[in-house]
């Protein structure tokens, strides 16, 4: 599942979480538009288990309740 969490004319960020057999593989992918040679690049990437994927989700949700 891929998402564009921010994004103008000259810029996108997205997030991708995948299911994989080792858990989940969650990674934020930056696109500059305007680049020299426009590509995704990958800025963070990890093998989270679903516990680690849901203490993720519980932080982002208090964070938006404060």
């Amino acid at each position: 599942m891929r998402s564009v969490i921010q994004g103008n004319p000259s810029y996108e960020l997205s997030i991708d979480i995948t299911n994989t057999t080792h858990g989940h593989t969650l990674k934020f992918i930056s696109f500059v538009t305007t680049a020299r040679h426009p590509e995704p690049q990958v800025q963070y990437q990890a093998l989270l288990s679903r516990g680690e994927l849901s203490t993720m989700r519980d932080a982002i949700n208090q964070a938006l309740e404060d």
